[in-house]
């Protein structure tokens, strides 16, 4: 039996380590199929872990309003990843992605670290202080 479920997505294509939520309404038998077929829409952030929040059923006046809604969403129907950037209400949309965040972490303790202090050879303290500097700015900007 068919069922309607609205899929919770991170959406990508907004910038270094942000996304925008977007909700997917999604015929299915069951909710891991509907999450599985969310993660085919496009713009759905497909390498990442938990691209695909929450999963829940809906009723079919409420998927017929998630679908209406997609329909008419500027940031979907745009083609161009520029346009998309310039769409009313584009900046409220946009959030840190906490997925990226980590990661971006992750590489700042194991090779950012290794390459500071070959090129510039000063001590491991120092090649943190700075990356970790360039960091903040970078969150600031």
């Amino acid at each position: 039996m068919i069922h309607y479920y609205a899929v919770l997505t991170k959406c990508g294509h907004v910038g270094k380590d942000k996304c925008i939520k977007i909700w997917f309404a999604v015929k299915a038998e069951n909710s891991k199929v509907a999450a599985l077929k969310a993660r085919k829409y496009k713009r759905v952030k497909h390498n990442h872990k938990d691209a695909i929040i929450q999963v829940r059923e809906i009723t079919f006046e409420e998927y017929k309003c998630f679908r209406f809604e997609n329909d008419n969403d500027p940031y979907l129907q745009c083609k161009n990843i520029q346009q998309q950037r310039t769409i009313k209400n584009f900046e409220d949309r946009v959030e840190p992605d906490e997925y990226l965040l980590s990661k971006y972490r992750k590489t700042i303790s194991d090779k950012n670290i290794d390459y500071l202090l070959k090129k510039n050879a000063i001590k491991k303290k120092d090649a943190i202080r700075q990356i970790q500097l360039n960091y903040q700015y970078e969150m600031v900007v």
